[in-house]
């Protein structure tokens, strides 16, 4: 096992009006456990916003950055994507190192 840490990345999501409870029931039923079956993912979190309805929050553990980086050579990388882009409105992402 390497020596590499332990990662979380951190998405925010803004999601298109009127689309936000088809969002949230796509990634609870597809779009979740999707990501839980990935190489290399211990878990998978996704919250609402409170203030702001139209925001997510996706929390992604991973065993590290390097296995974060091969998802996008996975074949389930692009369906993700597919998964995800009709509700898209922009975001950001950000990771950080566990220890």
């Amino acid at each position: 096992m390497s020596n590499e840490k332990a990662l979380i990345e951190r998405s925010e999501l803004l999601i298109k009006e009127g689309t936000e409870t088809d969002f949230a029931k796509m990634m609870r039923e597809r779009g979740m456990p999707t990501l839980a079956t990935v190489p290399g993912v211990r878990s998978v979190k996704m919250g609402r916003g409170v203030e702001n309805p139209g925001k997510f929050i996706l929390l992604v553990h991973w065993d590290s950055m390097a296995a974060h980086a091969a998802f996008k050579t996975n074949p389930l990388y692009p369906e993700f994507l597919q998964l995800f882009r009709p509700f898209s409105k922009g975001g950001s992402m950000e990771h950080f190192e566990m220890e």
